[in-house]
C-alpha cells in the first residue's frame, strides 16, 4: 500500500553554481511547470516571488490538481546566486590565475586521483578545462611564432608577448564562450574558497539558511519536507541541513521526516579533497540522523555528477544505508528530437534534473516538487508511481489495482 497521498508540501530548493537572480528563476520555473503540466495532463498556477528582507531566500506558492487530486506547495529558493554573480563580474586578470590555481591545488593535493578511482568520467570533466586552457595557450604560441617567423612579421621580441596576448584573448572570447572556460575556472575556483571555508559571507549565509530551515520545519503543517540540492547546491545543502540539526538537535529524532534529494550531485567534488575533513564530517552526521530520509538520483550522461557511486562510502566513512542511490535516464525524459538537440551540451543535460519532463517517467522534478505522490513511494515503487496516473491526469482510485502492463512500461522501468 502507498503512503498516504501529500496534500501539502514544504519544499527546499538549493540550485548549482549559475548567476540566476529571483526573477529570472521564478520565470524559469513556470516556463519548465507548463512542460510538466502538458506531460501529465494536469493543471497548476504559481503566484508571485517574494524575496525575504534579507534577500537570502525567494519564496513562492504553487497550486496543482487532477480530476481527484490537488497539493499545494510552498517553495522556498536557499539563495546562493549573488556570489556566483560577484564571481562572473572578475576580470579575467583575476578569473584565470585564480581559476587555474585552484585547478592545480586540486591536482598536487591527489583530489583529482580520487576522482578517477571513483569515478572516471568525472575525472575527465575536471581535466576538461585545464586541457582547454593548456591547449588556447599553446594555439597562441604556435601562431605567433608562425607570423614571426614564418610570415616574417617585424616585431621586436618586445612586442611578441603582446602579440600572444592579443590570440590568446582571442581565443578566450570566441572558442572559450563556447567551453564556458569562464564560468568553469569561477565555478572550481569557488569549489577550493568553500573546501577552505574563506568566505565569511558565504559561511554567514549558510548559517542564516540553517536557521531559516529549521524555522521552517518547525512551524510547517505540510504533510512532507523536502529538501533539495542540485549540483554543486547539493553539499551546500547538506551544510545547511547539518547545521539545522546541530541547531535544534530535537529534530534529529523528531516526529517530522526530513526528506533530502540530491541531483547532479557535485558532494564528491569538493568532499574528496584533504582538506574537506569537516564537510565529510557533516556528511556523516546526517546520514546518522534518524529522521533523514536521503535519495541520491544519478544519470550516467550528465558527466558533472558521479554514476553508480554511494558517495558515503566513496568519502570513506561507515555504511548507514543513506543516500539511496537511484539511476534514472535522461533520454527517457523528453522527447528523442529534445534530447538530440542538447545531448552534447553538458551544461543542459545537467540541468535536465531541475527542468519539467517532456515524457511521462519516474523522476520527474515536478512530480517531486508538486505532485501527489509521496516522495518514499516514489522512490521504492518508480514504476507504480507513473502508472498510478492515468490518461487524464487523475489518480487510480485504487492505486494497487494498477494493470501490469501499465506498470511494466519502458517509461515507468526507466528503461
Amino acid at each position: 500500500m502507498p503512503n498516504a497521498f501529500v496534500r501539502k508540501r514544504c519544499f527546499v530548493q538549493m540550485t548549482g553554481y549559475e548567476p540566476v537572480g529571483p526573477e529570472h528563476q521564478h520565470r524559469r520555473f513556470i516556463r519548465e511547470m507548463a512542460r510538466f503540466q502538458k506531460t501529465w495532463n494536469v493543471q497548476g498556477k504559481v503566484s508571485p516571488p517574494q524575496v525575504s528582507a534579507d534577500g537570502s531566500v525567494a519564496n513562492w506558492t504553487i497550486e496543482t490538481w487532477g480530476p481527484n487530486w490537488r497539493v499545494s506547495t510552498d517553495f522556498h529558493w536557499f539563495r546562493w546566486d549573488d556570489f556566483v554573480t560577484a564571481d562572473a563580474a572578475m576580470s579575467d586578470w583575476w578569473r584565470f590565475p585564480l581559476g587555474i590555481a585552484a585547478l592545480l591545488e586540486f591536482v598536487l593535493t591527489g583530489t583529482v586521483i580520487r576522482y578517477f578511482v571513483v569515478a572516471w568520467r568525472y575525472g575527465a570533466f575536471f581535466l576538461s578545462p585545464l586541457i582547454y586552457v593548456l591547449g588556447m595557450m599553446w594555439l597562441s604560441i604556435a601562431a605567433t611564432r608562425f607570423l614571426v617567423i614564418h610570415i616574417g612579421l617585424p616585431l621586436h621580441m618586445v612586442l611578441a608577448p603582446v602579440l600572444w596576448l592579443a590570440i590568446f584573448a582571442g581565443l578566450r572570447w570566441t572558442f572559450g564562450r563556447m567551453v564556458h572556460i569562464g564560468y568553469a575556472l569561477d565555478d572550481w575556483y569557488f569549489a577550493r574558497d568553500f573546501i577552505h571555508r574563506v568566505r565569511p559571507q558565504l559561511e554567514e549565509r549558510l548559517d542564516r539558511l540553517a536557521h531559516e530551515l529549521v524555522r521552517l520545519i518547525r512551524d510547517s503543517d505540510a504533510n512532507e519536507i523536502i529538501f533539495d540540492g542540485h549540483s554543486l547546491g547539493a553539499p551546500l545543502s547538506l551544510v545547511v541541513l547539518d547545521r539545522a540539526l546541530q541547531l535544534d538537535p530535537q529534530l534529529r529524532t523528531g516526529a517530522k521526516t526530513l526528506h533530502v534529494v540530491s541531483t547532479g550531485s557535485s558532494l564528491l567534488k569538493v568532499a574528496l579533497h584533504p582538506a574537506a575533513g569537516w564537510l565529510r564530517e557533516a556528511v556523516e552526521r546526517v546520514a546518522n540522523t534518524p529522521a533523514v530520509y536521503w535519495v541520491e538520483y544519478q544519470a550516467l550522461v550528465d558527466i558533472i555528477n558521479v554514476y553508480k557511486v554511494d558517495p558515503v562510502a566513496a568519502l570513506g566513512l561507515s555504511p548507514t544505508g543513506k543516500p539511496i542511490v537511484k539511476i534514472f535516464r535522461i533520454r527517457m525524459m523528453v522527447e528523442e528530437h529534445t534530447y538530440r538537440r542538447f545531448h552534447l551540451n553538458f551544461l543542459r543535460i545537467h540541468r535536465q534534473a531541475v527542468m519539467g519532463n517532456e515524457r511521462r517517467y519516474f523522476y520527474d522534478y515536478y512530480m517531486l516538487c508538486c505532485g501527489p505522490l509521496a516522495l518514499q513511494d516514489r522512490v521504492e515503487k518508480p514504476d507504480w508511481a507513473v502508472a498510478v496516473f492515468a490518461a487524464d491526469g487523475a489518480l487510480e482510485s485504487n492505486p494497487d489495482a494498477v494493470p501490469a502492463e501499465r506498470r511494466a512500461s519502458p517509461a515507468a522501468a526507466g528503461l
